[in-house]
């Protein structure tokens, strides 16, 4: 009995194992492209669907986009007249295997089968569900595939509202994104024709996944895109929100009390927090972040107009100097005394988000730059 426990527990251990480091992580797959260039990929799952294709293929005519099909084989089967479909409109295909049921629920023979599906497009295999077994990447690489996931879920398929559903794409999507909808979901047509221009007015160019100069996610990737769904509900719950709705937004902003006491501001007082996206920071050239926060600073400052309550405008940030010298902020030495958690933590997430063109000791020294409400318009809040 104790041979069979250890057999199971090793499997146990192989196949969540791999799902952990391959799917939740993405290791070695291609999820996103360059985050400097603002373009941006639709990617279909699970068609073809004799229902929705055709509306789906309508919709994506009548935004003039072109996008990349990951394609079911017994499905593709069924409708040969879908797939030619899709190939005749200029749209990419690719594969997403024989049998749309996640691999650890088959046998390794079973999934050499699926993973070798090809219906004459990219040579790329995105797994159902992005569900990983130990064999999947080992099949995928023997059969001259590349595997890709995403890095932005639509979740069209869940029972979210629609607005609220247009809203958190609009919210997420950032440069290089690969956008995972589905083919078969009845509302996903629609949700095209409502979220291409929006994305077109923040400045995004839509491409296929082949016009993304697509790259292996590095382990510390990994970790990011594993913690993306912490980062979003964090942000929700803190009501963190772009500043600026644009393809080159660095500012986030949140309505948040002032955590010191500052000369004419009590601690406490209702302030707007703003919050740099390091991964979009990372990706710009030093002239291009500059240009990018100044719009984002005029963007915060609307903001303030329209809360009469806010009182001072703050953030706490390691890029004091930037801070100070470009965008004009003044300088506050926070206290020392850190719980051990939070030493750790910050050092955790400057390793994580590190932009390898500063020293890393420089970014450890984090200060509180603010503007009262009065210095920050009259700074920002012009034409």
């Amino acid at each position: 009995m104790a041979a069979w426990e250890a057999i199971l527990a090793a499997l146990f251990a192989a196949y969540g194992g791999s799902d952990l480091l391959f799917r939740w992580m993405g290791v070695g797959a291609l999820a996103h492209g360059p985050r400097s260039e603002p373009k941006l990929a639709l990617t279909f799952d699970d068609g073809p669907d004799l229902r929705t294709t055709p509306e789906l293929l309508a919709a994506l005519e009548e935004t003039g986009t072109k996008a990349t099909f990951f394609l079911t084989g017994k499905r593709a089967e069924q409708h040969p007249e879908l797939l030619a479909r899709i190939r005749e409109a200029g749209h990419e295909l690719a594969s997403h295997g024989r049998f749309h049921r996640p691999p650890f629920l088959m046998a390794p023979w079973t999934e050499w089968v699926h993973t070798a599906y090809d219906p004459g497009g990219l040579p790329y295999y995105r797994p159902p569900h992005g569900a990983h077994s130990p064999f999947t990447r080992i099949f995928a690489r023997a059969l001259g595939k590349r595997v890709v996931l995403w890095d932005l879920e639509s979740k069209d398929w869940t029972r979210m509202e629609d607005e609220a559903l247009l809203e958190r794409l609009l919210e997420l999507a950032q440069p290089g994104s690969v956008v995972l909808l589905h083919d078969g979901v009845p509302r996903t047509p629609n949700l095209v024709r409502r979220l291409v221009p929006e994305l077109r007015a923040m400045g995004f160019e839509l491409v296929p996944m082949g016009g993304l100069a697509l790259r292996p996610l590095t382990f510390k990737e990994g970790l990011i895109r594993a913690l993306q769904g912490f980062d979003e509900r964090y942000d929700r719950a803190h009501g963190i929100r772009r500043c600026r709705r644009s393809a080159d937004n660095l500012f986030r902003c949140s309505p948040a009390p002032l955590p010191v006491e500052l000369p004419g501001l009590p601690k406490g007082a209702p302030g707007l927090e703003l919050h740099f996206d390091s991964r979009r920071v990372a990706a710009r050239s030093p002239l291009a972040i500059v240009k990018a926060l100044r719009r984002d600073l005029k963007a915060a400052a609307q903001r303030v107009k329209e809360d009469p309550e806010i009182q001072v405008v703050f953030a706490v940030t390691p890029l004091v100097e930037g801070a100070r010298e470009l965008l004009g902020f003044e300088l506050y030495d926070l206290p020392s005394a850190r719980s051990f958690v939070d030493a750790l933590s910050r050092r955790f997430f400057d390793w994580l988000y590190r932009d390898p063109r500063y020293p890393p000791k420089a970014r450890y020294e984090v200060k509180l730059i603010y503007l009262d409400r009065a210095a920050f318009l009259k700074k920002y809040g012009g034409p």
